[in-house]
């Protein structure tokens, strides 16, 4: 790995579009700007020079020369699998794949919980002059390698003096410790099989609801006789109607319906109910319970480790003495967790603006934020002292 360097992006979310209804937009993917970068990216590797600043942030340097990739990292959610229409994924992710193929590093795609769908076809892809591989759990995999390395030992990416291992970040998100939302996108699928037809099996579901509660109750208080009235039409309309509250249809309704139903709406309810507002401490202690989970019984090696991760959608980085705070192992835990922002518009979080189209750099003597700045095009330096300010502001 000497010489080059490693880009990692997080959290794009391709095919998430803006909602008609101008007060509901929520969160936005935004291609263009990841468009610009893969395509800087590709002028780096084919010799353009980049200078950024570092300002105060130098250690007596006044700017950096950026590397070109050796490897681009995708640390999961680059599709959204959960919320968004085939179609729209398809007009904002092929784009960014084709830019993906003229790049000559090594490309890694991890899997997020947005795009874990893709977990079937896991594997080493054809994509340019250098592959594409789709990685399930965490980067390097901790299978064993080509080198022989053993099992039992935790295997990480060295750079530098720095070791590193990349994981989305839901891992640490106690509600994803939970299997069960790993069902979402098969009920995206059934949500999407039949299009539009599926308001049609809601506006059954909700048609047969209505017949089964209020045909009782409408035949024992206001039955027909009781008018003094002989309406055989009336009377062969409501026993049309009420074959529509049989429980076997209902049941077919909510089979057909159900996916529509969630797909539409459960996001909508989560948020509102739960809401999606990111907890520094919670994130702090799911990291540590993660590692001790994730390194429970194996050989660690590396004195100087980090944790690269997204999933949050905000930017951040914790350090070794914050970390072990939280910490209720008297062994001490020399590891440093960079949060990746998201590369998306987010219309849903107004308490606070929000840093996103950030990178993470990392070469044999640095590792930096680098922000892309889209109305000039060019990178700049986010510095990770100002990126651990902002965040004990605004826990």
């Amino acid at each position: 790995m000497a010489g080059g360097s490693i880009f990692v992006i997080s959290d794009t979310h391709l095919g998430l579009v803006p909602s008609p209804d101008e007060r509901r937009k929520g969160v936005v993917c935004e291609p263009e700007k990841l468009g610009q970068f893969i395509n800087w990216l590709i002028r780096l590797e084919n010799g353009e020079k980049t200078k950024i600043k570092l300002g105060p942030w130098g250690a007596g340097r006044k700017e950096k020369v950026l590397k070109p990739p050796d490897k681009l990292i995708l640390i999961g959610d680059i599709l959204e699998l959960w919320d968004a229409p085939d179609r729209s994924i398809e007009f904002c992710s092929r784009p960014i794949f084709d830019l993906f193929q003229r790049m000559n590093c090594e490309k890694i795609y991890l899997l997020g919980n947005h795009d874990y769908d893709l977990k079937p076809i896991t594997g080493v892809y054809p994509s340019g002059e250098r592959t594409l591989s789709i990685i399930e759990d965490c980067y390097p995999s901790q299978n064993g390698n080509e080198e022989g390395e053993k099992k039992g030992k935790v295997l990480t990416l060295s750079k530098g003096d720095r070791d590193y291992l990349f994981v989305h970040g839901y891992q640490f998100d106690r509600i994803f410790r939970f299997q069960p939302w790993k069902l979402l996108p098969g009920i995206r699928s059934g949500a999407l099989a039949f299009g539009r037809y599926g308001d049609l099996f809601i506006g059954l579901l909700a048609l047969g609801i209505a017949v089964a509660v209020l045909n009782p109750i409408l035949m024992q208080y206001f039955p027909l006789s009781y008018l003094g009235l002989n309406l055989t039409f009336l009377d062969s309309v409501l026993s049309l109607l009420s074959v529509f509250g049989n429980a076997g249809l209902i049941l077919l309704w909510a089979i057909l319906g159900g996916p529509r139903i969630f797909y539409l709406y459960g996001r909508k309810i989560w948020n509102r109910l739960v809401g999606t507002r990111y907890n520094r401490e919670a994130s702090i202690k799911g990291i540590l319970g993660w590692w001790r989970r994730f390194s429970k019984g194996k050989t660690v090696t590396s004195r100087n480790l980090r944790i690269v991760y997204g999933h949050t959608h905000l930017i951040d980085a914790v350090l070794p003495d914050e970390l072990n705070k939280y910490n209720r192992k008297k062994e001490r835990v020399n590891i440093t967790a960079l949060n990746a922002p998201a590369w998306v518009k987010d219309w849903s979080e107004k308490h606070r603006q929000k840093l996103r189209a950030v990178s993470l750099y990392i070469d044999d003597e640095d590792e930096l934020f680098i922000g892309w700045d889209w109305n000039q095009e060019k990178p700049f330096l986010v510095p990770i002292e100002a990126v651990i300010e902002l965040s004990l502001i605004h826990i």
